[in-house]
């Protein structure tokens, strides 16, 4: 089986950012997800829907790496199950991490990626 993209999703203040790299380390998608116009966050099925079209677009499984801070909002989104695991689909595995505090390397544009950027430390490969 052939190794997929590697998702580091993380939200703070409202923003959803989504970091997608290859296993070859190649970024291949860098997303800011704004509050919706109506208030609150992105539509239920706005994450696993993009997290299934990266994995068809790469013909291979997505592993999605979210910081857990908030576990409920994932849950709410349909990134984590009744008893805040992280889901597993045909298209993507969810895996839930703790928020490290260590100083990772500056991603500029779209914001701050600190946060995914913490969640690569943590040893997501």
């Amino acid at each position: 089986m052939r190794l997929g993209p590697i998702a580091l999703l993380t939200a703070s203040q409202g923003i959803t950012r989504i970091l997608v790299r290859t296993v070859e380390d190649d970024v291949v998608l860098k997303a800011a997800l704004l509050p919706s116009y109506w208030g609150g966050g992105p539509h239920v099925r706005a994450i696993p829907t993009l997290l299934e079209a990266m994995a068809l677009w790469h013909q291979s499984p997505v592993r999605a790496v979210i910081s857990a801070r908030d576990v409920a909002s994932w849950s709410a989104l349909g990134l984590a199950d009744a008893l805040d695991h992280g889901v597993t689909t045909a298209h993507y595995t969810v895996e839930m991490r703790v928020p490290v505090r260590e100083r990772g390397q500056r991603i500029r544009g779209l914001g701050s990626f600190v946060d995914a950027q913490q969640l690569d430390l943590a040893g997501v490969r």
